[in-house]
């Protein structure tokens, strides 16, 4: 078993790793130990955020008690819930939309305007069914952790959605009983001191924090973030490197909104960044890469030529999604792997099922290469 092999697997074996629960937490003082034994100082640096608290998620009507998970940027019920007609067209009611495992609406930030159009024309509820290809669960990321909308959205697996569906027309109780209490979540910080301390330094990120156990989709991104830094080390190059593994990731990047923030007007003297993001070495994924400019596209382009890989490429300028868009919004330099795979927010992602080991080394030397040229 290979490094990147056993970084995964540990990281999958700690479970769920939402911000700031017990899996992510263990998860930074794991990263710290791993960056240590490879000669990389490393830390933790705390910041607060409104955890939610679930005491019961369900829509309950006749002998049926259907499971499901609230979105983390909704409103809540008492634990009565809220009891109305069950509709698929917009109008007062419980609404219910069905997504196919493929439909990338399901997870895009516009979805945020159909639930207000579906608010002001008098939903009382919303329920998502979607799910990954064998039908169990996959989560929306909350766009509005700060600024929760104000209906109660569930979402619930297609496993569990047939009584539901059959229910249209029905009255049923939606329950979304829970809250938000003031918690510390961590992200990972380190730096590798380069020859020059004048020039501006580069920053190696990627996200730690997700719904479920993430193998393919944050372990990939955590592999490469920590043998890149590992050989870095071992051969420093003339700009300081600084690394952070960002908590948040499912929160509107609050992790990384906070690393940024701590660095002040400093964000924008950082030379580059490099973002590696969601999904990389995975099985069947939707691989894609971004860059802030024409120099950083083509340095991206010619590594992943290098390496015989194939991305499809954003617009150079345009982040597309993940952390990097974060850069883009400080007008930052930046390279991005970035892209989904078919168990992608699913608790089905696992090591075995869903990372490819020998794109995962491919697009760890590609990775490698862009950030040598960075720290040039």
């Amino acid at each position: 078993m290979n490094d990147a092999e056993r970084r995964i697997r540990a990281y999958e074996e700690m479970g769920i790793h939402r911000t700031g629960r017990e899996a992510d937490n263990t998860t930074t003082w794991w990263m710290i130990e791993e960056l240590r034994k490879i000669g990389v100082d490393a830390d933790h640096q705390t910041w607060r955020f409104p955890r939610v608290e679930i005491h019961d998620a369900s829509i309950r009507f006749g002998p049926w008690d259907i499971p499901a998970v609230p979105t983390f940027d909704g409103a809540f019920t008492d634990h009565n819930g809220l009891t109305a007609t069950l509709r698929t067209d917009n109008g007062p009611g419980i609404v219910v939309w069905e997504f196919a495992h493929d439909d990338q609406e399901r997870m895009a930030a516009g979805i945020y305007s159909s639930f207000e159009i579906a608010r002001h024309d008098g939903a009382d509820g919303i329920i998502l069914v979607m799910g990954d290809p064998d039908g169990h669960p996959v989560l929306r990321n909350a766009e509005r952790p700060l600024d929760p909308i104000e209906l109660p959205v569930l979402q619930v697996a297609p496993i569990d959605a047939g009584p539901l569906l059959d229910a249209i027309g029905s009255e049923v109780t939606l329950i979304s009983d829970g809250g938000r209490i003031d918690a510390p979540a961590d992200n990972v910080i380190g730096t590798i001191p380069g020859a020059d301390p004048d020039a501006a330094p580069v920053v190696l990120m990627t996200p730690k924090s997700g719904w479920y156990t993430c193998a393919a989709e944050r372990g990939g991104g955590i592999a490469i973030w920590m043998e890149v830094a590992g050989r870095i080390a071992a051969n420093p190059a003339r700009r300081t490197l600084n690394l952070v593994a960002s908590s948040g990731h499912e929160l509107h990047h609050l992790g990384l909104d906070h690393y940024i923030h701590e660095l002040g007007d400093s964000a924008h003297d950082v030379h580059a960044w490099m973002h590696l993001g969601a999904s990389i070495g995975s099985r069947n994924g939707q691989a894609a890469y971004a860059a802030s400019d024409d120099e950083l596209f083509n340095v991206a382009t010619n590594a992943l030529n290098a390496q015989g890989l194939k991305r499809r490429a954003f617009p150079v300028g345009n982040a597309g999604y993940g952390e990097a868009r974060n850069i883009g919004e400080i007008n930052g330099r930046f390279a991005s792997f970035l892209g989904g795979h078919p168990y992608f927010h699913s608790p089905l992602d696992t090591y075995d099922r869903c990372v490819d080991s020998e794109s995962l080394a491919r697009h760890t030397d590609a990775a490698e290469q862009i950030v040598r040229y960075m720290l040039r």
